[in-house]
């Protein structure tokens, strides 16, 4: 008998967030659309447990932010909080403690070139993610 059982986001990314600090890399489907145009609801990421040296701008990962876990792009690191922000997103960043970054995405150089211009494009991306939401 195949039995399939919900959970919530937040019970799943607990345990997401249990494996990295084991030490062990976690595939997940992406659910949402908040980085688009990079990874699409349905795309499957990698998450590595996250170094010291990975919290850098530009890096996407996977943040415990209080009132949800966030897989997000960093924007800015400051000595004690790190800002995030969704690549689908042109408003509403999260701030967190850098010890509550658990996951990183390695994305090639490529990908991050684009991401700096993508930031860039930040005051007017909202044109650009409507067409993405509609094409894809």
């Amino acid at each position: 008998m195949n039995t399939t059982r919900s959970i919530s986001n937040r019970e799943l990314f607990s345990i997401v967030r249990d494996t990295l600090l084991e030490g062990k890399s976690v595939r997940i489907s992406v659910n949402g659309e908040s980085m688009l145009p990079f990874f699409r609801s349905g795309s499957t990421i990698t998450l590595r447990p996250v170094k010291k040296e990975d919290i850098r701008k530009y890096n996407v990962v996977m943040a415990d932010a209080g009132h949800a876990f966030v897989v997000h792009r960093i924007i800015e690191v400051d000595d004690d909080m790190v800002t995030l922000l969704g690549d689908g997103n042109y408003i509403g960043t999260e701030r967190v403690s850098p010890d509550k970054i658990y996951g990183v995405v390695d994305c090639s150089a490529l990908h991050l070139f684009f991401a700096k211009i993508w930031l860039w494009l930040r005051p007017v991306r909202r044109y650009p993610l409507a067409i993405f939401r509609r094409v894809m």
